[in-house]
């Protein structure tokens, strides 16, 4: 292993309980590092008992969070992010040491995960109710209050991102929180409860459990647990559904996409060319809004594929601590072999490969490396233009009009994200409003702003997160009525004078 990679300083204990890490008490499991298949920690599940014991003690502390002031759980939140940042050498290492991904990108995902906080602590004094409009007899009001206890699960790609993202508007919204940590990538979760504590949350607000499947339904089906925030796959969030359904729980579910990504000929193809390349191989492809599919029109279709190609050609894949890697590794050799069997179905389905295809020849055998693959799809529809990848794999298609872009772009069962590039305002906001997704980009692929909502439709879930709708989702809407004539009504059972 590269010796950069001991830097990360990894603690003993992973779970996070009643402020402090502490020993799961459960099965040991075998953290490695995707990059080289070597083992970084060992990491215990947590035992069914004291994830019971995370969400009775979290009820518990959660009833005099929510009696603190929205100011101070603010401030609570904003010291965390600063704490956040000022860690920035270890996170990043750790990420990536545990993630796979490139150190860059690991240092993004750190300074996300404290805008995260950030965001939720601007949002704490600002949820709001409503004063509705008054009939003269009666005084009508509604008022945010915590939905209570939130099992949060999250999946292996941006841990630190994900954790923080859940966390901040549950605890900005009086809430306490029980949150699952990714198996393939448990190391960073943990750390984010430490510099909640530290920044003065009170012990048992936030508490972090590790482990698998068995984990996560001890967490959603507890009948403490009131809320259920998860983001990862959608046969996952399927079962999380079906766990949560016996309790009535309220569910939020971000889950997987095959997102169009719509190059018109028109459109800056400079611009479009190098922004569909960084919006399907950043993060090796393993992002739920990742550009998997690319639709161009048939007049321009040879220039851009071919220049995506070449991109793709040149594209430096390897140890993610190497300043030179520009793509790093997915989380598992499992996972890299998905991907191969997912590439090669495709091909004998009738995809033609243009690039990519297979492992780079240069990095360690028990790395868990794939090339940037972009597969041309002329006729027919092969698995892959369905089925979620969630690796470093593009497919081509090529259109003629407008209606049918849109009507490629929405024959999915997904619904998450998309984009288009045209210097047309008309056609550009026709594409949007036209093409089912909950998220969509114009002349610009996959960069997300934290103050707007973000979730999707059919088979990519269920509600939203960030912006205020996502911050109020934390949140139950109580109405409270005030009678201010009782006194003159008549009682009910008496005949009118």
């Amino acid at each position: 292993m590269n010796q950069v990679l001991t830097v990360a300083n990894i603690p003993r204990h992973h779970t996070f309980l009643n402020g402090r890490l502490v020993a799961g008490g459960g099965t040991p499991m075998s953290d490695r590092h995707p990059g080289d298949g070597s083992v970084i920690a060992t990491v215990e599940e947590t035992a069914p008992e004291r994830v019971q014991e995370a969400v009775t003690r979290g009820a518990a502390a959660q009833h005099p969070w929510a009696r603190t002031a929205p100011h101070e759980r603010a401030r609570v939140l904003r010291a965390a992010a600063d704490l956040v940042e000022s860690d920035l050498e270890r996170l990043s290492h750790l990420v990536a040491l545990d993630n796979g991904k490139t150190l860059t990108e690991a240092c993004g995902d750190v300074f996300v995960a404290a805008a995260h906080l950030r965001s939720a602590a601007a949002w704490a004094p600002t949820l709001e109710g409503a004063t509705l409009p008054a009939d003269g007899a009666t005084l009508r009001m509604t008022f945010r209050e915590p939905v209570g206890v939130v099992g949060a699960i999250i999946p292996f790609n941006a841990p630190l991102m994900f954790a923080a993202q859940k966390a901040g508007p549950a605890l900005a919204a009086g809430n306490a929180i029980v949150l699952k940590a990714p198996e393939q990538s448990p190391l960073a979760p943990p750390l984010l409860g430490e510099f909640l504590a530290r920044a003065g949350l009170p012990d048992g607000l936030l508490q972090v459990v590790q482990g698998g499947g068995a984990v996560g339904h001890t967490l959603v089906t507890h009948p403490d647990v009131t809320m259920v925030s998860f983001t990862g796959s959608t046969d996952v969030g399927r079962q999380v559904m079906r766990d949560a359904a016996d309790g009535m729980k309220r569910v939020l579910l971000e889950l997987g996409g095959k997102s169009a990504n719509i190059v018109y000929a028109d459109a800056d193809l400079d611009a479009a060319v190098h922004a569909s390349v960084g919006g399907i191989f950043r993060n090796a492809g393993q992002r739920c809004f990742s550009g998997s599919r690319l639709l161009v029109e048939e007049s321009v279709a040879d220039e851009v594929i071919a220049r995506v190609v070449a991109i793709a050609e040149g594209i430096r894949v390897g140890d993610p601590f190497d300043p030179k890697s520009q793509l790093g590794c997915v989380i598992s050799t499992r996972h890299e072999q998905r991907v191969h069997t997912m590439v090669t179905t495709a091909i004998e389905q009738g995809a033609t490969l243009l690039t990519g295809g297979q492992r780079p020849d240069d990095v360690p055998d028990k790395g868990a490396y794939y090339r940037p693959t972009v597969l041309a799809v002329e006729t027919g529809t092969p698995d892959i233009i369905r089925d979620e990848v969630f690796g470093p794999v593009l497919t081509v298609q090529r259109f003629t009009t407008t209606e049918q872009a849109v009507a490629m772009a929405n024959d999915s069962p997904f619904g998450l994200v998309g984009g288009c590039w045209t210097r047309d305002l008309n056609r550009a906001l026709h594409t949007a409003r036209a093409v089912r997704t909950g998220y969509f980009w114009i002349n610009s692929y996959g960069a997300l702003a934290l103050d707007a909502p973000i979730g999707g439709v059919g088979l990519s879930g269920i509600g939203r997160e960030l912006g205020r709708i996502g911050h109020e989702a934390y949140t139950e809407l109580k109405t409270v009525i005030v009678d201010t004539r009782s006194h003159e009504a008549p009682h009910w059972y008496e005949e009118p004078q």
